[in-house]
């Protein structure tokens, strides 16, 4: 946490609670699919938080550390330093495996669906709105690349408006995990450990984050 804080001493330290809130305000997994705009409202308990992230977020939450979380004033120097999530979906033969962000702002070179998506949020008037404590990164250090777990297309729209388009970006606060565990979507190897069988023949796994 110290580490954090020096880098960053505007930053304040968040519970996991306040993330979970947020990714629910967004819509939750797969908010960009969703044909209306109506969703159900956030619960009002963290512990029904939490359950409801569990059954929307299994991905999020089953290659996701423990972390220390933070909210801190995006800068827009990360855009060099951020990485688009490693999902299969966002490959492309002429983007190769470029993950970073300020490497992926020539839209032609994503598949259609998402390209489609961060073209429709380039025209939104107020996008760092949709980002303000709305979008989360994922990291091992303060002084590292950090992936984005959510909030992939928007920040992706904004980077190119602001790094093709010189559009300046009005301040808006994003949430940073860091943890020494590794993740799946940081791009680390993960390992799964076998786990004791409950019944003949069963296989049980867990993923080894530390």
């Amino acid at each position: 946490m110290s580490e954090f804080l020096k880098a960053y001493p505007h930053a304040r330290q968040v519970t996991l609670d306040k993330v979970i809130e947020s990714w629910l305000e967004t819509g939750g997994s797969g908010a960009s699919k969703k044909k209306s705009d109506v969703k159900a409202p956030t619960p009002s308990t963290a512990q029904e938080r939490y359950k409801q992230m569990t059954k929307e977020g299994g991905l999020f939450l089953r290659f996701l550390p423990h972390c220390d979380w933070y909210e801190v004033v995006f800068d827009v120097a990360w855009f060099y330093r951020v990485l688009l999530i490693d999902e299969a979906s966002w490959k492309h033969e002429s983007a190769g495996g470029k993950r970073r962000l300020a490497n992926r702002t020539e839209l032609g070179a994503l598949p259609h669906a998402h390209r489609a998506r961060v073209e429709q949020l380039r025209s939104y008037p107020q996008l760092e709105s949709l980002l303000d404590r709305k979008a989360t990164l994922f990291g091992h250090s303060p002084a590292g690349d950090w992936s984005i777990l959510d909030g992939n297309h928007r920040l992706l729209a904004l980077a190119s408006l602001h790094l093709r388009d010189g559009r300046p970006v009005k301040p808006f606060s994003i949430f940073v995990g860091l943890s020494h565990g590794p993740c799946r979507w940081h791009g680390d190897p993960v390992e799964w450990q076998e786990r004791p069988e409950r019944s003949p023949g069963e296989k049980r796994y867990i993923l080894k984050i530390w």
